[in-house]
């Protein structure tokens, strides 16, 4: 059985591919303690990860996500929505103020391995951990892929955390890091200087 955030399902379903092993999202457990990942990347030009501390999960699945479930799991601001599922079904549960309402629906599994994600998140991290602070590329981004992880993190908040690493991805994330998306660059440039027209802008009195 698992039991987590449902937002964090149909937030993770805006980053799967359109063809296989990318089609799924990815439900784990997290460790020895409760907590539960959320995983889905596409092709690897974007990835999305999320962690529900107080998810609880007893084995990892690939589910491929219908357009009943990512409905059926969109964040709304005036109820929390949980998912649950057993075998292949699936129960989300909005929880109002005063009252709840249940939706059942069928769980589609996928059979094939979801991508080794966590290598290159590894990887990633190695980078990061092996350079200094001041970076000294600067990335080019694809603006759709921009403006999928900010779409999908406004469900959480009106602002962002943003950061970059050199030679690896564009960070955005949740101010309480449960939900990190990674914008992969197409092109690493050195950082551009600041263009003489708002040096002078910033000179105006």
């Amino acid at each position: 059985m698992l039991q987590l955030k449902a937002a964090l399902v149909s937030i993770a379903a805006e980053f799967t591919g359109k063809y296989s092993p990318f089609q799924s999202v990815q439900i784990s457990p997290a460790g020895v303690d409760n907590g539960v990942f959320v995983a889905s990347t596409d092709k690897g030009n974007i990835a999305c990860l999320a962690y529900d501390p107080a998810g609880k999960a007893d084995e990892s699945i690939q589910i491929i996500p219908s357009k009943e479930l990512i409905a059926a799991c969109k964040p709304i601001k005036t109820a929390e929505r949980e998912l649950r599922i057993t075998d292949n079904s699936g129960l989300v549960t909005t929880y109002r103020k005063t009252t709840s309402e249940a939706k059942e629906l069928s769980i589609q599994r996928s059979q094939v391995e979801f991508p080794d994600l966590a290598k290159a998140i590894r990887d990633c991290i190695n980078r990061w951990t092996a350079l200094p602070e001041t970076s000294k590329t600067a990335g080019r981004y694809d603006q759709l892929y921009l403006q999928k992880a900010i779409k999908g993190l406004s469900a959480f908040d009106s602002s962002i955390v943003m950061s970059a690493f050199d030679g690896g991805p564009l960070r955005l994330e949740t101010d309480d890091n449960n939900v990190i998306i990674l914008v992969m660059p197409q092109e690493a440039r050195p950082i551009p200087s600041l263009p003489d027209w708002i040096c002078k802008y910033a000179q105006r009195e």
